[in-house]
């Protein structure tokens, strides 16, 4: 099965949209649109009568931007939309175990938002931050098996940070781990007009493919609004 966002650039370049029984893996600089994307293909997943699994590991939640993506009250979205929050990085280890029991009949779309935002928070010293590579390596390995076994999509949020490469200014957190599971990779970043985001679709070793969208009330659109939104 695929699931699309609704917005046709993203969904060309993502092949027709979600894959059930992939790991789609995006990652960008703070406020390029990354929750906003995921929660379009949320609502899109809503529309047509698919269950969604939320996990949110940020400071601020998503039912805000969703409702105003949607048009709708949370109170109505909740029949299909399950939204839980780790409060630490051992908790999304245990919810990750027992994801199972957070499941709903019926869904086919998992979003971890930001998969590493906990972890970097207990990442002290060397020995810390093997045993947490470690364990963040588990809990996306555990993830990837439940959705190959469920045929459910798997989409994940990861931060990013500067890079060494003289080719990008970034690259995504614990890259080692989120290239080894991926099955498809999109880039986020801020372009130069009011509102640009610049997507790239990055597959195995082929040249990254570009579009620009606009971030505005309604979601990443392919026109601008003069509306620039996280």
């Amino acid at each position: 099965m695929i699931l699309p966002s609704g917005n046709r650039l993203i969904d060309t370049l993502l092949e027709g949209g979600l894959h059930t029984g992939e790991l789609t893996h995006i990652y960008g600089e703070a406020a390029a649109g990354k929750t906003t994307l995921a929660l379009q293909f949320v609502q899109s997943a809503y529309r047509i009568g698919i269950f969604s699994l939320y996990i949110n590991s940020e400071s601020t939640s998503p039912i805000p931007r969703l409702e105003q993506i949607a048009n709708r009250e949370f109170e109505k979205l909740k029949e299909r939309i399950t939204l839980v929050s780790p409060m630490s990085f051992q908790q999304q280890g245990k919810m990750v175990a027992n994801l199972e029991s957070y499941v709903r009949e019926g869904t086919k779309l998992v979003v971890v938002d930001t998969m590493t935002k906990l972890y970097r928070s207990v990442l002290s010293n060397k020995k810390q931050n093997y045993a947490a590579h470690r364990q963040l390596n588990t809990q996306t390995g555990i993830l990837k098996g439940i959705i190959k076994q469920r045929d459910i999509a798997l989409l994940i949020l990861n931060q990013a940070r500067g890079s060494f490469n003289t080719d990008t200014d970034f690259e995504p957190v614990a890259k080692n781990i989120m290239e080894y599971w991926a099955d498809r990779t999109l880039r986020m970043g801020i372009g130069n007009k009011t509102g640009e985001r610049i997507i790239e679709y990055q597959k195995n070793d082929n040249k990254p493919i570009k579009r620009s969208l606009y971030l505005t009330d309604q979601g990443l659109e392919v026109q601008s609004k003069g509306i620039d939104r996280q």
